[in-house]
């Protein structure tokens, strides 16, 4: 290889590089502002999950934790990846978040003073 093509391709990996920093750059400033959007629908929408949960008997939640736990099982068995058995587990911590949320008669015992 001569000189002349080593300073080639030298300047081609240095502008190919140039552009993707630049493109990072531009990208990171619009990822940023999105983020405060992105958390707030986040928490809203896990609320509204939490909240239309409570209102099913435990039964209920029993066996819908129970179905999540066995999905994620048998993907972990069948040697999914770990997105996947974290996505078949993901709720049974909506669920057991609900059940600990719940407000009422399911509310953890207080020591009282006699």
């Amino acid at each position: 290889m001569t000189a002349k093509r080593g300073r080639t391709r030298a300047r081609i990996v240095v502008e190919a590089a140039s552009g993707a920093i630049a493109l990072a750059r531009s990208s990171a400033g619009s990822l940023v502002s999105h983020v405060p959007g992105a958390v707030h629908a986040t928490r809203v929408g896990g609320h509204a999950t939490t909240s239309a949960l409570q209102v099913l008997p435990d039964s209920t939640l029993r066996g819908l934790a129970a179905g999540s736990v066995g999905l994620a099982a048998g993907f972990y068995l069948a040697g999914g990846p770990r997105v996947v058995v974290a996505a078949g587990v993901a709720p049974v911590v909506m669920i057991a978040a609900a059940i600990a949320l719940r407000p009422g008669d399911h509310a953890a015992p207080t020591v009282t003073n006699r």
